[in-house]
């Protein structure tokens, strides 16, 4: 099922084709049936293929899944199929291939993260970010999905993450007393707070925080971060964030933490598709 909504795709659409396709127009083809699909060109896992085929519809061609996101692909797989006029098929193919290739490269570098974390600790839970490109959270996310990995949060609505830029506006209060106040008002939500030592990590714990997620520790120190916190506070759930990619994520994962928070796959490069044409009789 596709996460973009109807304006969405309309409004996709517009930024390629604001009036008339000039070359298919004057070519007069426009009427012309035929065949688009979709082919992967490399390795790795698939996502966005349902929007893609919605971006075909939309304009007025019918499309076909021929895979669905999350599952791997590899050179030559024909992951969509659309079928319709050419002038449909040119306005739909290179914003159809784009979705998918970018959402394909954030899954594939997500599933690889999820692949390294787990080979050193199979419990561990690698969860992406808010930071994704402006207006495409929901496909940046449905990517991360479908490579295997958990959004640690859709937006600001979702949970209660405690950053020291909030300290700023606390009129004093200290960490512990700001973390007592929102468990006082929030009920059964679980707080959680960002902390950047063992001291922080303690007055948030001791204070009632549910979560405690260190920032731009380095693995060694946070491996005897993490063990000193535990041999106290057995239950408290443990991340960490900032700075943590493919290259270091097995190093993070070996120190115990519960969760590994990350905006690196979003960065990754795009896996490489292509569209071929063909021409009904």
């Amino acid at each position: 099922m596709s996460v973009l909504m109807d304006g969405e795709l309309e409004s996709l659409l517009r930024e390629d084709l604001p009036h008339f396709d000039l070359t298919t127009l004057y070519l007069g083809i426009s009427e012309e049936r035929g065949t688009a699909r979709l082919v992967a060109r490399s390795k790795g896992v698939l996502a966005g293929v349902e929007e893609a085929a919605a971006v075909y519809e939309k304009v007025g061609a019918s499309a076909e899944c021929l895979m669905r996101s999350g599952l791997e692909v590899v050179e030559g797989s024909v992951v969509l199929e659309a079928r319709g006029g050419a002038g449909a098929l040119h306005a739909a193919w290179r914003v159809a291939q784009a979705l998918v290739s970018y959402m394909s490269g954030v899954a594939t570098y997500t599933r690889l993260m999820v692949e390294a974390a787990r080979r050193v600790n199979p419990r561990v839970v690698v969860a992406t970010t808010r930071q994704t490109p402006p207006g495409f959270r929901r496909l940046w996310l449905k990517a991360v999905l479908a490579g295997g990995g958990v959004v640690h949060r859709q937006s600001l609505s979702d949970e209660i993450l405690l950053f020291r830029n909030h300290l700023v506006f606390a009129g004093g209060r200290g960490l512990g007393e700001v973390v007592r106040s929102l468990k006082a008002r929030v009920g059964y939500k679980r707080v959680g707070v960002e902390v950047g030592s063992l001291e922080e990590a303690f007055e948030a714990v001791e204070a009632g925080a549910d979560y405690v997620q260190f920032d731009h520790v380095d693995p060694a120190t946070l491996r005897s971060w993490v063990s000193r916190l535990r041999s106290e506070f057995s239950a408290v759930s443990i991340g960490v964030g900032g700075g943590v990619d493919l290259e270091n994520v097995g190093d993070y994962a070996a120190t115990g933490v519960d969760v590994i928070v990350t905006s690196a796959p979003y960065h990754a490069k795009p896996l490489d598709f292509t569209t071929l044409f063909s021409r009904q009789p």
